[in-house]
């Protein structure tokens, strides 16, 4: 696949998968390893849905325990509706008995902070 055609590839996953678009930061290697690896290559795959894709990336993100990540999923999670509050719920409470009571309480805390904001009317993304 040609490099132009892989970036559009990612930058169209990302938009769908986040449920915004990218930061403009022309030349940043992070960001361009993530566009074009990331979501062009990993989250566009057949062999997992999005959606399981985000619930596996919760659950990582929820026993590492970081939370500024973990905002970013769960807020794309919420803003492209991949997941109903019910089930994120159920998603931080079964993390809990696996990974950990600490961990998923912060997981808690950010459902609750993403909520209220969206609650609010303030949008869910970064």
């Amino acid at each position: 696949m040609a490099d132009e055609e892989r970036r559009e590839r990612g930058l169209a996953a990302f938009e769908r998968v986040m449920g915004f678009k990218p930061p403009p930061l022309p030349g940043d290697v992070f960001l361009d390893a993530t566009l074009d690896h990331l979501f062009a290559d990993v989250w566009t795959r057949s062999g997992l849905s999005v959606r399981d894709r985000r619930i596996v990336t919760l659950t990582v993100l929820i026993c590492l325990g970081h939370e500024a990540t973990l905002k970013l999923h769960l807020g794309a999670a919420m803003r492209t509706g991949q997941l109903t509050d019910a089930e994120i719920d159920e998603l931080v409470l079964h993390v809990a008995h696996y990974g950990g009571w600490p961990v998923a309480a912060v997981a808690s805390q950010v459902v609750r902070e993403l909520r209220a904001g969206r609650n609010a009317g303030k949008a869910t993304q970064p």
